[in-house]
């Protein structure tokens, strides 16, 4: 990941929809091109979230897979 991450959010242990519930109420807080680590585990959660920065514009830039389906992404807010 990298080192400039203006934002984190964890919503590991959470059931879809509402990690993308989450999700969006953070990139509120954010500005263009700030970027934001969020981690999660819910099975469809990098999927959502992929789809999520797509429709409104957002890069996703870096994502682990670690243990436990425990993925996290990098994204950085569109403008």
């Amino acid at each position: 990941m990298a080192a400039n991450i203006d934002s984190i959010l964890d919503v590991s242990g959470v059931c879809c929809p509402l990690p993308l519930i989450h999700l969006a109420k953070s990139v509120k807080n954010l500005k263009p091109g700030q970027t934001l680590e969020v981690t999660g585990n819910d099975p469809i959660f990098e999927p959502s979230v992929r789809d999520y920065c797509q429709a409104n514009g957002h890069a996703v830039l870096d994502v682990k897979v670690g243990d436990n389906r425990r993925v996290t992404m990098l994204i950085r807010i569109g403008g």
